[in-house]
């Protein structure tokens, strides 16, 4: 059975702002197929549930200091095995939006995630975006997000 598109978009959500090791692997398991394929802006695709992992804990370990949390748009619609739904990387505390996008999910006949597309759609204003890759995904610095300065 598929799972309805605002409860997937939520429980998607709260694993990319999941702070316990133990229970971020175990909502990658829970959520995605084994075979899961993830692209992103700037990256080549990633395979499986342990690189998908790495990803979430990299980006979590990256914004999370930096005071931004993920939240869920609310606005998820299904189309047989597919989801879309839009994000916000916002200031924890005062709510601001600093970045927003979309994923759109492939789900397998178990309700699994196989495949997931992430687009952004705005990028960070108070800081430069680095995420440690050029445009051709591969690694050239070490991942430093510089903040604007007035």
């Amino acid at each position: 059975m598929l799972p309805r598109p605002h409860e997937l978009a939520e429980r998607y959500v709260a694993l990319w702002n999941e702070s316990d090791p133990g229970r971020r692997a175990a909502g990658v398991q829970e959520l995605y197929a084994a075979d899961i394929e993830y692209l992103m802006y700037r990256r080549d695709p990633f395979h499986g549930r342990e690189a998908l992992l790495e990803q979430i804990t990299f980006t979590y370990d990256l914004y999370r200091p930096m005071g931004f949390e993920f939240h869920d748009a609310r606005d998820a619609i299904g189309h047989h095995n597919i989801v879309r739904f839009g994000w916000t990387m916002r200031v924890i505390g005062t709510g601001e939006v600093e970045m927003t996008g979309q994923n759109v999910l492939v789900l397998d006949d178990d309700g699994r995630i196989r495949a997931d597309y992430q687009f952004h759609e705005r990028m960070p204003t108070s800081f430069v975006y680095n995420d440690g890759f050029e445009e051709n995904g591969v690694v050239s610095r070490k991942a430093e997000p510089t903040w604007l300065t007035a």
